[in-house]
């Protein structure tokens, strides 16, 4: 009787959609800038802006990494995979 009492009752995680937003900004501008380096590295992008190339992929990558392994949390906490939870993205206020 004591374990039904609703206190007890483990609640439904909330989705932190803020947390979500910022990690698909991330993974979508990183992405952005990688692509941007790399025709920058291969030449596609004038030379004239060729000392940008690697401030673009560094900045790009620092970007990219955060955002990917926070919105792979937040697809497989969503198709609900064991072992991921929306608890495992930090929540900001």
């Amino acid at each position: 009787m004591l374990l039904s009492v609703p206190k007890f009752e483990k609640q439904p995680p909330k989705v932190p959609y803020k947390a979500i937003g910022l990690a698909v900004v991330l993974f979508l501008v990183g992405t952005t800038l990688i692509v941007v380096g790399a025709l920058l590295l291969t030449g596609i992008i004038s030379a004239k802006y060729a000392d940008r190339t690697w401030p673009v992929l560094i900045l790009g990558a620092l970007m990219f990494i955060p955002g990917a392994y926070h919105v792979r949390i937040a697809y497989y906490a969503y198709k609900g995979y064991q072992g991921y939870s929306y608890e495992d993205i930090p929540e900001f206020d």
